[in-house]
């Protein structure tokens, strides 16, 4: 590893997002994302993905600066995407209003 590829590595390990990074802390989702430069992608701090390696790791404060920096969203965590629980609140607001409207109960 050379001297920079150290220095990138020790900062990045300093950084506390690191360490929300590395407990894939789901708390710190959409508190800033991370990009993987090997892979070009950004994710949540939460992903499942396997980790990467600090020196190639970059932390941006939004999902628009990820993919201003030229990464494109991680298809596992979905980084893009509203979080599940959103989603699935959304979903049963949905069912709730469709099944108020029927003509019966279901």
């Amino acid at each position: 590893m050379s001297t920079r590829q150290e220095m990138l590595a020790a900062a990045t390990v300093a950084d506390p997002r690191w360490a929300a990074v590395v407990a894939r802390d789901a708390r710190a989702d959409g508190s800033f994302f991370y990009s993987v430069k090997t892979t070009g992608v950004y994710c949540q701090p939460s992903c499942a993905a396997r980790p990467a390696r600090p020196e190639n790791v970059a932390f941006h404060a939004s999902a628009e600066d990820a993919e201003r920096a030229g990464f494109r969203p991680c298809r596992r965590c979905k980084p893009d995407q509203p979080a599940p629980a959103q989603r699935q609140a959304e979903l049963v607001s949905r069912l709730c209003r469709h099944i108020e409207a029927a003509e019966q109960p279901p």
